[in-house]
């Protein structure tokens, strides 16, 4: 006992534990550290045990097994993670260093230290609890359907998940170490995103709808939301902000508008149709006459309506279309018409926008045009031209009408019959206000019709 004694220290002082093991494996000498961990009475100098009773079971495998051999041939180890068990079954980690006393490579003795490894454990046990979190939240990140991009306080982007390089367009590396405002931010709300990041960094979260540009330079409608990232001190050193796409919703909502507004803009021209029917109805018939031909036409008019919302077939013959868009106010057999064309079968992608402009083109007709006079009339005629490609070309020619007023204003009648129409057909419309008649043409490829 005593090489420790010897220096002068007493073993039961050390704040670690001390085994002496002979060479047959018993103990011969333990230090009150030891035997205060063990649990046992302080005087008992645990002779009776052998030095691998008081490791547990994996503890004494892994001592005659791996450790006596490391002994016998180097002398020593160091930092051995094992456990002890007590005499009533509970067990606790710590860390031994062991060095042999060894002759003619006979281990005469062994001194063991040992060192209670608990805060340690419950160190490393917290150290892989928080990178399992941080794994975790790292594969919630990259698995995001959402875009997560995390940027310090100097808005340099420092995160960028899989997501975010699908809605915006940059690979993770394009993104990484670049500004978020020059990268996402329109130059329109350059100024207003300073003052957005005063609200996030004294701990607001800040939800709303915005526009974000995309690599290829379009805008992009998106749902944000942005939250403050503070460092260890609780300084504000970032942020992290969270993009859902919202694209598809915003073209629903313009599609809806779109649609109110022609429901709007078809309730009123309806009211003027039922007016013009009347009017006209009531210059040809009188009495009970009057009241057949009205109740008829009224049913045409709604005949019209039917056949362009609730058509159920895949493709419209354009011939019947054009005349139910005259059904409502005159008989498409009537002198004042001429309906001509070769067959041509829409597709129901098309058929409501051509519907609707020719619908447009006869009521104002009937309102302003060659159709508000008994000599006037109206020609509508298709052909089409085979060069290069099949081209379908529609003309609107109003004769013997009133004076052709130009319009000075552009509402959604010009809309339907103009932009909107090319916009569905993929084709270009004029028009003319000459003199002799208002005149109106539409050149589309024929395939964009009818496929």
């Amino acid at each position: 006992m005593t090489e420790a004694i010897a220096f002068g220290i007493d073993p039961d002082l050390w704040p670690c534990g001390l085994v002496v093991m002979n060479e047959t494996g018993q103990i011969e000498l333990t230090n009150a550290t030891l035997r205060e961990w063990l649990g046992i009475d302080p005087s008992d100098q645990c002779q009776s045990l052998r030095f691998v009773d008081v490791l547990s079971r994996a503890g004494r495998i892994y001592f005659e097994t791996h450790l006596r051999p490391l002994l016998l041939m180097n002398g020593h180890f160091a930092e051995i993670s094992i456990d002890i068990e007590r005499s009533d079954g509970t067990r606790f980690g710590v860390f031994m260093n062991g060095r042999a006393t060894l002759i003619n490579g006979r281990m005469i003795n062994a001194h063991f230290c040992v060192f209670k490894n608990e805060q340690r454990r419950s160190f490393e046990r917290e150290l892989v609890a928080k990178r399992r979190e941080s794994d975790e939240f790292r594969s919630l990140v990259r698995s995001s359907p959402q875009a997560i991009v995390s940027v310090d306080r100097d808005l340099i982007i420092h995160a960028w998940n899989p997501a975010a390089e699908d809605l915006f367009g940059y690979t993770e590396a394009e993104a990484i170490g670049e500004r978020f405002d020059s990268l996402l931010v329109t130059p329109e709300d350059q100024e207003t995103m300073a003052d957005d990041l005063l609200h996030i960094a004294t701990g607001e979260t800040l939800r709303s709808e915005a526009v974000q540009l995309h690599k290829d330079g379009r805008l992009l409608h998106v749902e944000k939301s942005i939250a403050a990232i503070n460092d260890k001190t609780q300084e504000y050193s970032g942020f992290v902000a969270i993009f859902s796409d919202i694209s598809a919703r915003k073209a629903s909502e313009a599609k809806i508008q779109v649609l109110l507004e022609e429901i709007n803009h078809r309730s009123k021209n309806l009211l003027s149709v039922v007016q013009v029917i009347a009017r006209q109805t009531w210059r040809l018939y009188k009495g009970a006459d009057f009241f057949s031909a009205f109740n008829n036409r009224i049913a045409s008019l709604t005949s019209n309506q039917d056949m362009l919302i609730s058509s159920k077939g895949s493709n419209v013959d354009l011939e019947s279309l054009a005349h139910a868009q005259f059904a409502h106010l005159i008989d498409p057999e009537d002198p004042q018409v001429v309906i001509s064309g070769p067959a041509v079968h829409l597709s129901k992608s098309v058929t409501q926008a051509i519907g609707m402009a020719i619908f447009e083109l006869v009521t104002n007709a009937a309102k302003y045009g060659a159709l508000s006079k008994e000599a006037g009339a109206v020609t509508l005629s298709w052909k089409i031209n085979d060069m290069p490609s099949p081209m379908l070309e529609m003309s609107w020619i109003e004769t013997d009408g009133p004076p052709v007023i130009v319009p000075t204003r552009k509402g959604f009648g010009y809309q339907v019959t103009g932009p909107l129409l090319e916009g569905v057909t993929s084709g270009q419309t004029s028009r003319e206000y000459a003199t002799e008649g208002f005149r109106w043409t539409l050149k589309a490829p024929l395939d964009r019709l009818t496929q």
